[in-house]
């Protein structure tokens, strides 16, 4: 079997732990692990996204130019490229996403033998608008299946190499790391608030508390309810002391965290559902 991987799934994979060990075990489930060079380039830009400790920094560094190197395809698609982008001109972009599947296609039609790796070239990626563009045509084309981060970590539980509680834990690791701009957020809100405890005016609390409440319950319009702190005097008022968090807001009220959320949680619960051999 033969596994294309996009930019945010590799970074999911490597920012959960931030050692190889997910990467080890990629290799010993697929023939070959492969990167195109525009997800690569991707993964070059993006690497220190949400990273916040330098020595994790190094640890990814050492990662992506070592390891993820060697899984480079340079092959020549350009053909297959403009067979993708002339039948998909609604969704392709030019983009790792479609890069992969691009690849994927050419991949599928060859091997040892003509065809050989017909159902057997599989794209991985956590970016679900990718996997509603492409899911009709990678089925058609029958190249395989694409999948995301929780199922490879199934199948490394059913093929032992972690274990079931291993794989609850990676989903509930997931949903921090979709979380972690509100954690942030969290931490400097809360800091804030006991740092001038003692300045604050009652009706600063009173926001800073229901702020934290919000992101604390991610329930509802958040959007909205985040919109009408911001348009507090009181709360414009610790703004104009805390400029560093306005990218910060804007990046939460952006993100499309809320979405990936229950289908994590959804997944949770499917892993009853799975048969596991003992």
């Amino acid at each position: 079997m033969i596994a294309y991987l996009d930019t945010c799934t590799i970074l999911n994979l490597l920012q959960i732990n931030y050692d190889d060990e997910y990467i080890k075990f990629l290799q010993k489930t697929f023939d070959h692990i492969k990167l195109t060079p525009k997800v690569f380039d991707e993964l070059r830009k993006n690497k220190f996204i949400n990273v916040v400790d330098d020595l994790n920094k190094v640890d990814l560094d050492n990662i992506i130019f070592g390891q993820l190197a060697n899984f480079i395809d340079n092959s020549d698609c350009s053909d297959v490229l403009e067979f993708t982008r002339t039948h998909n001109s609604n969704c392709f972009k030019d983009n790792g996403e479609s890069h992969s599947v691009s690849y994927s296609v050419q991949e599928s039609r060859f091997g040892n033998d003509f065809g050989e790796n017909l159902l057997k070239t599989h794209f991985i990626t956590d970016d679900e608008p990718a996997k509603t563009d492409f899911d009709h045509f990678y089925n058609i084309n029958l190249m395989g299946r694409i999948l995301n981060s929780i199922d490879l970590m199934t199948i490394f539980w059913l093929k032992k190499y972690i274990s079931k509680n291993q794989l609850i834990t990676y989903c509930h690791s997931l949903k921090l790391l979709y979380n972690k701009d509100v954690g942030l957020l969290i931490i400097k809100l809360k800091d804030y608030s006991s740092k001038f405890i003692d300045e604050l005016k009652t009706k600063q609390k009173i926001i800073l508390t229901n702020f934290i409440e919000i992101l604390n319950d991610l329930s509802g319009d958040v959007n909205a309810k985040i919109t009408e702190i911001l348009s507090k005097d009181e709360f414009k008022q610790i703004l104009k002391n805390n400029k560093d968090w306005d990218n910060l807001i804007s990046s939460v009220q952006k993100s499309n965290f809320r979405e990936k959320i229950p289908y994590i949680n959804e997944r949770i619960i499917l892993i009853e559902k799975i048969w596991e051999y003992n």
